[in-house]
Order: C-alpha cells, then sequence, then structure tokens
C-alpha cells in the first residue's frame, strides 16, 4: 500500500503537465491497481486462515492419536472397561489403567464393643500397556503393583483375531471364571474389596498362562481354552494346603518357582440375548498335582459357578453361586477340604435422580454373601458356614472416578458351634483411566 500512496502521489505532481484524457486515463489504471491489491490482500488474508486451522487440526489430530481418552461405554469380551482400551485406540500403542485405595476399621465380637485398630492401604496400582501390531494381531498387558511394595504381571497376551466368532488368545490370561474376576476394575463392582466369594472360592485376581479361544454371536459369548492349573502342594515351604486360603494358595500365576505339572481346562457360556441381562456358567477341570502320602493316588479338583446379571436403568442385581471338589485329599493331608461352595447376591441403585438433573450417580448397594471355604475335610470337620451383609453407597463425581463407603457385619460358625462375629466400616477410592 505504501507504493501505491507514493505512485497516486507521483501521478498528481505530473498532472499539472497532463492533458484530461491523460488524467482520466491515469485514474482509471490507479483503480484497477487499487482493485487487483485489496483481491490481493483479501487472498493472502484468506490462505494465512486457512493455514492456521490447517494447523490446529494437525494439532488436534496429533494429540489424539498419541493419547486415546477412556471410553466407557466401550469394552472387550471378559474384559474391564480400561484392560479394553488398546482394542479401540485411534494409536498403536495404549497406556490406561486403575487404582483402589482404602481404609478399614474393624469392630470384633459385635456383641462385646471390641475393636481393632483402622487399617488403611494403597491397595493397587495397575497400568495397562497394549500395542496394536495391525487390527488383527493385539498385545495387552496389565501390570500390578499392590501394597505399594508388590509387583506382578496380571496379564501379558497376544489376541490373534480371526473372526467375530474365534479369536485366539495366547499368553498370561485371566482364567474365564466368576463374574469379578474378569470385571475387577473398582468402578465394575461397588463393594471396597471384592466379594469373599471371589477372593476365596474362585481367587481372583486369577491368572495364568495358557491358551484360549473366544467369540461371540448375536445372543451367546464363550471362552474355552487350557491354562496352568492349581496345585495342592504351592504351600509356602512345599506341604499342603490346608487352611481357609487353600484355593487361593495353589494358583500358580506367574511365579515360575512353583513348577507348572499339570494344565486345566476351562470353559465359560453365557447368554445376552434379553436386553440387560446376562446369565452363564463357568467350569474347571484339572490334576490337583502329586500326591504327597506314599501310595496316595493323586486327587483331581474340579470346579464350576453359575452367575448372572440384570441392569434397567439405575437399577442392578448380581449374583454368584461356586462349588469346588478335591477327589483324594487324604492324599495331600488328614486335614485337607475336600469340598466347597459359596455364593452371594448384590443389588445395587442409583437415588442421585430423585434429588437433581446431573450425569453424577450415588448408587446405593446392599450385597449378602454365605459361603464355607471347607464344607468338609478329609478329618469329617468342617470351617463352618460363613454370611456377611454389607450395607453402603458409591458416588462418582466422574464416571472414571468412585468414592465407596460400607458397613459390613460378618458372622462365621465353626464345626464346634463357636460364634464369631465382626463388623468392618470401610472407605474407598477407585479410579479407571
Amino acid at each position: 500500500m505504501k507504493t501505491l500512496f507514493l505512485s497516486t502521489a507521483a501521478v498528481l505532481a505530473l498532472s499539472t503537465n497532463l492533458s484530461a484524457d491523460e488524467i482520466s486515463d491515469l485514474k482509471a489504471q490507479l483503480k484497477a491497481i487499487t482493485e487487483r491489491l485489496e483481491t490481493i490482500e483479501s487472498s493472502h488474508k484468506k490462505q494465512t486462515e486457512q493455514t492456521q486451522a490447517l494447523t490446529e487440526e494437525l494439532i488436534n489430530v496429533q494429540n489424539a492419536t498419541s493419547f486415546t481418552s477412556l471410553d466407557t461405554t466401550q469394552d472387550v469380551q471378559g474384559l474391564g472397561t480400561a484392560a479394553s482400551k488398546v482394542y479401540y485406540s485411534k494409536n498403536p500403542l495404549s497406556i490406561g489403567g486403575y487404582g483402589e485405595l482404602y481404609y478399614s476399621k474393624y469392630n470384633d465380637s459385635v456383641g462385646n464393643g471390641d475393636t481393632k485398630d483402622g487399617y488403611g492401604d494403597t491397595y493397587r496400582f495397575i497400568p495397562y500397556i497394549g500395542y496394536k501390531f495391525s487390527d488383527t494381531i493385539i498385545l495387552n498387558s496389565e501390570i500390578e503393583f499392590e501394597h505399594g511394595n508388590e509387583v506382578a504381571i496380571e496379564q501379558l497376551y497376544v489376541d490373534f483375531i480371526l473372526d467375530p466368532l474365534a479369536t485366539v488368545r495366547v499368553g498370561h490370561q485371566l482364567v474365564p471364571m466368576g463374574y469379578v474376576n474378569l470385571y475387577h476394575e473398582p468402578t465394575l463392582f461397588n463393594t471396597v474389596q471384592r466379594p469373599d466369594v471371589e477372593k476365596q472360592l474362585i481367587p481372583s485376581t486369577w491368572h495364568e498362562l495358557g491358551l484360549s479361544v473366544y467369540g461371540k454371536t448375536d445372543s451367546f459369548e464363550y471362552q474355552a481354552g487350557v491354562f496352568t492349573a492349581l496345585d495342592m502342594n504351592n504351600g509356602a515351604i512345599g506341604t499342603p494346603l490346608t487352611d481357609k486360603d487353600w484355593i487361593r494358595k495353589a494358583r500358580i500365576g506367574n511365579e515360575s518357582d512353583k513348577g507348572m505339572d499339570n494344565t486345566a481346562v476351562v470353559a465359560r457360556l453365557d447368554y445376552n440375548g434379553i436386553n440387560g441381562l446376562q446369565i452363564g456358567a463357568s467350569a474347571y477341570a484339572a490334576k490337583a498335582g502329586n500326591a504327597k502320602i506314599a501310595e496316595k493316588e493323586e486327587g483331581d479338583m474340579f470346579m464350576a459357578d453359575l452367575h448372572a446379571l440384570y441392569q434397567l436403568e439405575g437399577f442392578k442385581v448380581r449374583a454368584l453361586y461356586t462349588q469346588s471338589y478335591l477327589t483324594h485329599a487324604d492324599a495331600y493331608s488328614l486335614s485337607m477340604p475336600e469340598k466347597a461352595h459359596g455364593g452371594y447376591v448384590n443389588l445395587e441403585y442409583n437415588v442421585l435422580p430423585f434429588f437433581t438433573q446431573t450425569s453424577d450417580r450415588l448408587p446405593i448397594f446392599f450385597q449378602y454373601e454365605n459361603y464355607n471355604l471347607a464344607s468338609e475335610r478329609v478329618d469329617g470337620s468342617s470351617f463352618g458356614d460363613t454370611q456377611s451383609f454389607t450395607y453402603g453407597l458409591n458416588y462418582f463425581p466422574h464416571e472414571q472416578v468412585v468414592l465407596k463407603g460400607e458397613y459390613m457385619l460378618r458372622h462365621n460358625r465353626n464345626s464346634v458351634d463357636f460364634h464369631v462375629s465382626e463388623g468392618i466400616y470401610s472407605f474407598g477410592l477407585g479410579f479407571i483411566f
């Protein structure tokens, strides 16, 4: 524009020596030059705006592909919400995870009012790291940091997706039994800790080396495979397991020093043909580990569960029942458990819509458990029936964050008709990402 002003000044300076026609021609030329310059400036402005928009869009795309936000509406069969992240990630590399912290205060022998000190725990921090080699070959892993000082690999496998009806999973993976055992992220169950039945009888988190196949139709889901078997000789010093943790401590997991003598066959089938309803069953069968007593036959371990889930708007009910059988239990110890059983029912309802319109949730819940960790032992004794009643609530200020509070009243009757009761107040924080 500066050049245009100088040119105009020069024309005006010369105009005194020019004829009227020449001045008219010069004015027409000057007008054409001005319009051309305005067109060039307008075009330059548009190009600058387009360049800026493209730059911003490129930055947004780069950010989106380098980090994928968690979509709580998406999950993969047999995996929790955060564990499913790699399957829909926009980037080959995916990072997710979950965490749990809690505080509990015990009230022993409720009738007597005796109390224990409170107990707090930085319970778990679990990163998921996944990588997509392609749309049909996917690596997923789950690394557990527990109690602040224990580290374990809970999952490390590769999925080969052949078809919606058949995906082959090879590596260290969850054993497909129970409910919380598979969906164990803290936003997916409402008690502060996992139900006792799915800690002891279905020993969550139960993960073993194995090969399995899973798939789904419009109404059914299945998974079946072979896994490292439970070992009834898996005691701390190679002795048989006879306490209440006899199933839980029998897990091989990823501890290679425990040996891997046997493999187990596990199968699971779920029906999802009715909206909001899932009902299914799982079964496990394997040799139980070498006999510890001379001239005794190695035992067989059988386990099965029935599970169901129904949800409608703010209401949800979940139930599970399981039984375990160990044959030739006398090959391990004269006090070895032979049978165990247990189940629970959990009801919840989101009450927050009664008070305000918000995306936050406030489900209140009740859970009833009844189990016997050794309903029959070789010597004829029993651990006795245990039943618990848990009342509590969850508050979700965000769909990925939950604050939990509850009170559990637990009773046990052992084989000599002695009652043990305890009340437990617990508060927890859980999150997924």
